[in-house]
């Protein structure tokens, strides 16, 4: 009798970590068995791309691999991240939409259909996000997350202050370099007024590093949490302070952070570019990063056991792309 050759379908897990809900949705990619790097990622993107109108999708949604949990992720008013609630709820929902997928597997091999291997995570994610992370990568508090949806008093009270101090020509100047108005909305009027903030004090010390959810999600799936895990251009274009014309951050805000009074009495060392340093590096979200390039490993870098190797084995494959988040504006 003919044996016949069961295929691998691929599978991309996409999360969406938005003001008020969080969701992962399995997608199915037609025609691709696999991808080494995120360089063929990226070519089977401008493949797609530059298909004609009647060209199949390659990237479909798949029927009943989704799950949604409502909740609010930001504080109005303060725009502080319910941000231990957030991860939870990521983490909730791939359990669950492995669940389905474990589910349609199983239904499917029964009647000699195709199975699955998943291939690539991506993440969108509201923008700003930025969280102050200990040096386990760890969040220190929800006092210390910054969101859009801020609009407190003392913050709205810096961007007039920054104002003020900058001038109509360097104010004008600041928003060509980074296309982001001085506005409470975004990053840096935000830290300043944290780090300003007497009451903030011990938290303000606690902090190696800010981050945005989906490093701290990489960070903490690869077990490397001593690892200063980069973020988007996306996500820091969101910050405000980026300088988009040469993707770094501008000088002149990094230079009004690191002179801020609560940077210089807070930080961990005595250097000058000490408020710089708080600011994770950049890359494109599907760089090509080692650890983000063959799943979720056994062993964290202490030598400890990586609790989600057991919890989702499918990540396991070095098949596996973990990518870094992108502003829900963009996906």
């Amino acid at each position: 009798p003919e044996v016949k050759t069961m295929m691998s379908r691929s599978v991309i897990f996409a999360i969406d970590a938005g003001s008020s809900s969080i969701r992962c949705t399995g997608y199915e990619c037609h025609g691709v068995q696999g991808h080494d790097s995120p360089a063929d990622w990226e070519m089977d993107y401008s493949t797609q791309s530059s298909s004609s109108p009647s060209t199949p999708p390659r990237v479909t949604a798949m029927e009943g691999i989704s799950h949604t949990i409502p909740m609010a992720s930001v504080v109005p008013n303060t725009g502080h991240i319910r941000i231990h609630k957030v991860l939870s709820a990521i983490d909730e929902c791939i359990d669950e939409a492995l669940r389905l997928l474990r589910q349609k597997k199983e239904e499917e091999v029964k009647v000699g259909e195709s199975s699955y291997q998943i291939v690539a995570i991506g993440f969108s994610t509201f923008v700003t996000n930025l969280v102050g992370v200990d040096v386990f990568g760890e969040p220190v508090g929800e006092a210390a997350t910054l969101s859009y949806a801020c609009n407190r008093e003392d913050v709205v009270k810096e961007c007039q202050s920054l104002r003020d101090k900058l001038g109509p020509e360097k104010l004008k100047a600041l928003y060509q370099r980074t296309g982001a108005p001085l506005h409470a909305a975004y990053a840096l009027p935000q830290l300043l007024a944290f780090y300003k903030n007497e009451k903030n004090q011990g938290i303000a010390r606690q902090i190696n590093k800010w981050q945005t959810i989906s490093s701290i999600c990489l960070n903490r799936w690869v077990g490397k949490p001593h690892l200063q895990m980069p973020i988007s251009f996306s996500e820091a274009s969101w910050t405000g302070m980026l300088n988009f014309r040469d993707c770094t951050w501008d000088d002149e805000a990094a230079q009004l952070f690191e002179t801020c009074s609560g940077i210089v009495q807070y930080s961990h060392g005595e250097d000058d570019d000490d408020g710089i340093d708080l600011l994770p590096p950049m890359v494109d979200f599907d760089a090509a990063l080692p650890f983000l390039e063959n799943g979720i490993p056994p062993y964290n870098d202490d030598g400890s056991e990586n609790s989600y190797w057991d919890r989702w084995p499918e990540l396991q494959s070095h098949m596996v792309n973990l990518f870094l988040g992108i502003g829900d504006g963009v996906a």
